[in-house]
């Protein structure tokens, strides 16, 4: 070959590889979004800047966010590179203390337009993503003239760049314009709806409603509030290590085959409770007393089993342990433990789930796909066994059921492969059975919106891959809102509206796609090293081991002079106020920014209570102060306190306990956090002053997304029928569904309404035949409300109600099907408690509720008794009351207890001899035992009637006189909204005085 030719052969190859390379499709190409903000439009998106001055971001709309690009002809994709949120090189000092993936956006997946469709580009679904730079890359090449980019996060999203690598082909687009994204309206007026329930039976609601376990200890209420919940479920949190070590079964490393294996396992189940293997001396202590590892989740396991065997709630147990390995001597160890903790649960609490690690994908697991799917066949065949061998030595008729593969966000390729081997057992051998009957998976971060197909395309997924292509039942055994990592730097609670509410269209989303079941995370807001106050998602508020409340004792911290590093006033940091109102600021250029308290004389100082950031509660303070340290004077010296030095604080108001006294007449706080500090107060404690060391798990209220919970559980569990539920109207924010519960007798709706606006309700429940007059009731969770009943609605001679649901609200309304008549119970006797020892003049007309930890002789709880009836039981039952705060229009939040079988002497009732009241603590004790909860009050500013439904809590002591208490408690630490104000209820002496209201079957 000539020289001349080699070289124009390379050339051309040259050429050839330059022609080809691929490039930015998307830079400068036409861009459609459904909405923008103006000050950052879409063509942002495709200008080839990655900054966050550049950048695509969506109105506050609610999703789907969607952004399509547009070649205009065919080109072959290869590649698709997101930038999202804010580039840690352009962060703000409070912008990097933010969460890992706080900015960025998630919940999305990239499409190709397929000539007819929209189709999903395999594997580009995202959900928890904690990465500014997202790609995608693909084995195969997409043929199309357009991608589509669609978000489901319930917030604005920040896209800085859309990068789209591939090569141009020379065939153009087709013209279409039937395609164009509609651009999202903000709905802001309100609207009439029109519902119609049809006698059309359309699927079943989910079997589980159910939490994720909190604390739960002997001597504690947790019973009485999950009793008050209704879940039908709890996950139960267990680890191998703490409940079945590896002293207390057979470990053999010499076991080198299956079939040494089998020999055992078959010895083992000849007599569960006496062989040579399993040491139930050693085991049985484990489950009668504390675990003695470290616990987010303390517990007696005994005690647990047997509440919930007793509340009728089927737990889910989770059993953590990673040691998995492919070698017989391993396999048989593992089966041995888990075996044996099966074997005891469904003995002693009639226990039929369980699951096994964890997130297994979760990088910190460190468990692999094959371990796991390799343990998912020994952990099957234990429990099974186990349950098996309870079903025979007891005559139970339990049905084991393994739960998995419990997955971390979004993971196909793990469903995908669980579900191709769910059929092979531990031989090899295909077999005719599954080894997970509950398909398990979590989900945070995601609004309503982004659970409009979840189950549906997980279900498709694990059909695919099946070998008989079945499906299986699938749940969340974990699913939340927010992550708490996420949640805990927002303003939004677990009791806002914009929160609640998602919680809510969660709910509805999941059930209409057929989901079997969802333990929220989690029933309480416990601690843990990271978050030492506890979790902020916790949708009850519990005490953390002690409870604090911070008004009882003194601060002798109070009217202390303050100097500050800047010579500015910082006397406010000591005057008892810790609110916005009364704040130091520090400047932003100074490194080092200390306070110093200066005393008048030496002070004994044991414990410290800080507050710093904005005024939103213990956990919701974004601008809280992350690093400081506590100092005090000894010999002009200043000494770090120990106990005192924090780093990475998570909460705006934060407990401190010294590890040792401190004696000292000034204290110095020191931080070196950089931009502008808040301090709103510093308050001190003085040795014996304070908290009690006794341990205290009790729970101590209850969050709006606890309230929705226990609505939708009432409603919507136990796989109830669905009925077909429709609406004249198209409108994202709303939700409509219905079910029928044969026990009862009642039919159920739920009502949401996402947006911030009205909605005037008209509800045709004519095909249901209910009968003229049937008292429709309402219970609502709202800005307002807090689950009470906010009306009842009588059915008219058409079988239509009228209902207002208002902006960001939750309505769980429940229908009778039976014709029912009225009847009025009046109260025996009605008297206010007073912390002042004079006994209740039974013949007031007026009862009296106020707390002030500060003041406790202003402390007030009011009881009313209702007289011994048979006549009490009834289809349906409501406790009115007419009250109202008499001291603002501010929500004065109380919470309602059933007492039966203590009546009350009205003209002897005193604070010492109230029935159930803990004199010292200001609260109702033996909750969950003596006492029955009934549910929150919220009293405003206006007098009107409030309404509770009682009809189970009667049923349940139909013949026994019951009392009624209405009391203000302490919530949380710092909780001090209401200790100035006074609920007034009308008494028996009124013509607004409490009544029961009983609808009897005609």
């Amino acid at each position: 070959m000539s020289p001349f030719k080699i070289i124009l052969i390379a050339i051309l190859m040259i050429s050839c590889n330059v022609f080809s390379q691929d490039k930015n499709l998307a830079l400068g190409r036409k861009i459609t979004v459904n909405s923008e903000n103006p000050l950052y439009p879409a063509k942002n998106a495709v200008d080839g800047k990655i900054n966050r001055h550049s950048k695509w971001m969506s109105e506050n709309v609610k999703p789907p966010h969607i952004m399509e690009v547009d070649f205009e002809k065919y080109c072959n994709i290869k590649k698709v590179v997101i930038y999202t949120g804010i580039p840690p090189q352009e962060r703000t000092v409070e912008e990097s203390s933010q969460a890992e993936g706080f900015w960025s956006a998630k919940n999305f997946k990239i499409q190709y337009w397929d000539d007819a469709n929209w189709t999903d580009i395999p594997n580009t679904e995202v959900h928890e993503n904690r990465l500014t730079k997202v790609e995608f890359n693909f084995l195969n090449s997409i043929n199309t003239f357009r991608i589509r980019f669609i978000c489901d996060d319930g917030e604005p999203i920040s896209i800085m760049e859309f990068e789209i690598y591939g090569s141009e082909t020379n065939n153009p687009a087709p013209v279409i314009n039937d395609t164009a994204l509609a651009k999202k309206v903000i709905k802001k007026d309100d609207q009439s709806v029109f519902i119609k329930v049809e006698n059309q039976q359309i699927g079943n609601t989910m079997k589980y409603v159910g939490y994720n376990q909190g604390y739960y200890m002997p001597g504690s209420n947790a019973s009485g509030w999950i009793e008050y919940s209704g879940v039908n479920s709890l996950r139960v949190w267990t680890t191998l290590n703490s409940y079945v070590p590896t002293k207390a079964v057979e470990v053999d490393p010499n076991l080198n085959t299956v079939t040494d294996f089998d020999k055992r396992k078959g010895i083992l189940r000849q007599n569960p409770e006496s062989n040579k293997y399993l040491k139930w001396d050693v085991l049985l202590p484990l489950y009668a007393n504390t675990e003695k590892t470290a616990n987010t989740n303390p517990m007696i396991l005994d005690y647990v089993l047997s509440e919930l065997k007793r509340l009728n709630i089927d737990p889910v147990i989770q059993i953590g342990n990673t040691d998995f390995n492919d070698k017989w001597s391993n396999k048989w160890q593992q089966w041995q433990r888990f075996y044996a903790l099966a074997y005891y649960m469904a003995k002693k609490g009639d226990v039929t789930m369980f699951a096994m690690q964890n997130e297994p994908n979760h990088k910190n697991s460190g468990m692999n796909l094959n371990q796991w799917i390799s343990g998912m066949q020994i952990v099957s065949d234990a429990i099974h066994c186990a349950v098996e061998d309870v079903n025979k030595g007891y005559r139970k008729n339990l049905r084991p059921k393994m739960v998995g593969p419990v997955t971390a966000g979004n993971n196909p390729e793990w469903w995908a492969a669980v579900a191709k081997n769910i059929r092979t057992d531990y031989h090899g051998n295909t077999i005719d059975r599954d080894l997970i009957e509950i398909f398990s998976t979590h989900s945070y971060n995601s609004p309503a919106a982004g659970y409009l197909n979840r189950v549906t395309d997980i279900r498709k997924i694990i059909t695919e891959n099946h070998p008989k292509n079945f499906s299986l039942p699938i749940v969340y055994t974990e699913i939340g809102r927010w992550m708490n990592a996420y949640l805990i730097d927002k303003e939004e609670t677990m009791d806002s509206p914009s929160l609640f509410t998602e919680w809510a269209g969660i709910y509805t989303n999941n059930t209409k796609n057929g989901a079997y079941g969802m333990w929220a995370f989690k029933f309480s807001n416990t601690s843990s090293d990271v978050y030492s106050q506890g979790v902020k998602s916790g949708h009850h508020f519990t005490w953390q081991g002690q409870r604090i409340v911070e008004d009882a004792y003194k601060n002798i911290l109070q009217g202390g002079s303050v100097t500050s590093y800047n010579k500015s006033n910082a006397q406010m940091i000591t005057d008892g106020v810790k609110t916005n109102a009364s704040l130091w600021k520090s400047d932003t250029t100074s490194k080092d920014k200390w306070l110093i308290i200066n005393l008048s004389k030496t002070v004994n100082l044991k414990s410290v209570i800080i507050y710093t950031g904005s005024d939103g509660g213990v956990y919701t303070a974004p601008d809280r102060i992350k690093n400081f340290k506590l100092q005090y004077l000894e010999h002009g010296t200043w000494n770090d306190i120990e106990g005192g030095v924090i780093k990475d604080n998570k909460f705006a108001q934060l407990y401190l306990n010294f590890k040792k006294v401190v004696n000292t007449d000034k204290i110095r706080f020191l931080t070196q956090d950089a931009g502008v500090i808040k301090v709103r107060e510093i308050k001190g404690f003085a040795q014996g002053d304070g908290p009690s060391d006794e341990k205290n798990y009790d729970i101590s209220g209850i969050q709006r997304t606890g309230e929705v919970v226990r609505l939708f559980a009432k409603g919507f569990k136990e796989e109830r029928p669905m009925y077909k539920t429709s609406s004249n109207i198209i409108d994202e924010n709303l939700d409509a569904i219905t079910s029928f519960d044969s026990q009862t007798g009642n039919y159920y709706m739920w009502l949401v309404q996402r947006g911030e606006y009205k909605n005037k309700l008209n509800i045709d429940l004519s095909a249901l035949n209910v009968p003229v007059g049937t008292p429709v009731s309402a219970e609502c969770v709202s800005p307002n409300y807090f689950g009470e009943i906010m009306g009842i609605y009588p059915t008219d001679k058409d079988g239509k109600i009228k209902v207002e649901l208002d902006k960001q609200s939750v309505l769980l309304l429940t229908i009778p099907s039976s014709n029912l008549k009225k009847m009025i119970i009046k109260p025996a006797a009605t008297g206010t408690a007073s912390k002042i020892s004079i006994p209740s003049n039974g013949s007031v007309n007026k009862l009296e509720v106020q707390l002030n930890a500060a003041e406790p002789l202003k402390n007030k709880i009011s009881y009313i008794e209702f007289p011994t009836a048979p006549v009490l039981k009834g289809e349906r039952a409501f406790l009115k009351v007419v009250g109202k705060n008499s001291t603002d229009n501010e929500i004065f939040l109380t919470h309602v207890y059933a007492i039966p079988e203590r009546p009350i002497n009205a003209e002897q009732l005193t604070w010492n001899n109230a029935p159930l009241l803990d004199s010292k603590e200001s609260l109702i004790r033996s909750v969950g035992t003596e006492a029955t909860i009934v549910g929150e009050i919220g009293f405003s500013g206006t007098k009107k009637e409030h309404i509770l439904d009682i009809t189970k809590i009667l049923k349940n002591n139909s013949t026994k006189p019951i009392t009624f208490v209405i009391i203000r408690e302490t919530r949380q630490m710092g909780d001090d909204l209401d200790k100035e104000k006074k609920v007034v209820i009308e008494a028996k002496g009124s013509n607004d005085a409490p009544i029961i209201e009983i609808w009897k079957n005609k």
